[in-house]
């Protein structure tokens, strides 16, 4: 039994980018060895096995064979006979297709250390057209690995135009859509990530209409870390956010922020006047959730200018908050009214001033 040391680890140490993560392979085991020596198997898919000591994933070499259509449409073999360079062969791009033995040496039948110095994204082979995830995976590692000048080898940009031409994209769950986008807000420059799948005709597969502020995006993330910001900033000009939101399976939390944003972005390009900044806070419901509403009011801050910057906004909340409830008045819609009408007093007094 051999245990090599594989994929993203190997290549940002090459790199010299900080490893996340470290997976291993194991080469000449069966299951049944694993399990004896104390590791936990998990996962349906595919053996895969965590070490007793480390909780590091391990996974049998394998092979593997397309026989449906999507991401899960393969049948593995998993035996002591597949060898490593037959397990490396089945990986998306040479640069993840390198390994590390117990000593520190590399083995790299694919290429892989030349295409890192030539800062090339090469596909290992032709069974890399199986895959459509593999399309969101390089646009993700472009948009990873952009800031050290990487490109895309243009055999592999036109695999994955096949790919996304082929029905296989939509065979893709959103859950899966989402981790890949996820990880690509994580990186400096998401807005890679979005070209590139525009560039192969990805994006469209993905949800249509879709018109992403590429230029907004890229500006936001050498300023501003906060994903939710980020993914606020690239969709809410678009006027189906709640399908690009669903389409993408964006949580909860982006999924409001955004359309907030959204909100914000309209109420922004008009003429501000007491009555549609008091329809904008109940709306937004600023008032029970202004943490939410302040990322929404960053991002949109990053699209359209506005006399009313995300500091103001705060002071807004502050002075809305201050108005205090008329207690001399017994029933609830009068209340309510007299509530309305002293706030929409105080912002009018405060547009005023500003």
């Amino acid at each position: 039994m051999n245990i090599f040391l594989v994929g993203g680890a190997v290549r940002d140490a090459l790199l010299n980018i900080e490893v996340q993560e470290r997976d291993w392979v194991v080469v000449g085991a069966s299951e049944s060895e694993l399990i004896d020596k104390g590791y936990k198997k998990i996962g349906k898919d595919f053996p895969v096995f965590l070490h007793p000591e480390t909780k590091e994933e391990y996974a049998l070499a394998r092979q593997e064979r397309k026989t449906a259509l999507g991401h899960k449409g393969f049948e593995f073999k998993f035996d002591s006979s597949v060898t490593l360079e037959e397990d490396l062969l089945r990986r998306d791009l040479t640069i993840n297709a390198i390994a590390e033995d117990k000593d520190g040496n590399l083995i790299d039948p694919y290429g892989g250390m030349e295409d890192i110095r030539n800062k090339l994204l090469k596909s290992v082979s032709a069974s890399f057209d199986e895959d459509p995830l593999r399309v969101l995976r390089v646009a993700r590692f472009a948009s990873k690995l952009k800031f050290l000048d990487f490109k895309i080898e243009n055999k592999t940009l036109e695999q994955m135009k096949k790919i996304s031409s082929s029905g296989e994209i939509e065979t893709l769950s959103k859950e899966r859509v989402w981790v890949e986008t996820y990880k690509a807000l994580s990186t400096s420059n998401p807005e890679e990530y979005f070209s590139v799948l525009l560039k192969v005709g990805a994006l469209e597969k993905i949800c249509q209409p879709i018109d992403l502020n590429l230029n907004a995006l890229e500006k936001t993330s050498s300023d501003n870390q906060d994903h939710t910001i980020k993914w606020s900033v690239s969709i809410s000009e678009n006027e189906n956010t709640k399908k690009i939101n669903n389409s993408f399976n964006a949580p909860k939390e982006f999924s409001e922020i955004s359309e907030i944003c959204s909100q914000i972005n309209l109420f922004s390009s008009k003429e501000i006047s007491p009555e549609s900044l008091m329809d904008l806070v109940n709306k937004c419901d600023l008032l029970r959730k202004p943490e939410r509403f302040y990322k929404a009011s960053k991002a949109s801050s990053y699209i359209i200018e506005s006399s009313l910057r995300p500091e103001k906004w705060i002071e807004i909340y502050d002075l809305l908050s201050d108005v205090s409830i008329d207690k001399t008045l017994r029933e609830g819609k009068l209340i309510a009214k007299k509530l309305h009408t002293d706030r929409l007093a105080a912002i009018k007094n405060y547009l005023e001033k500003l």
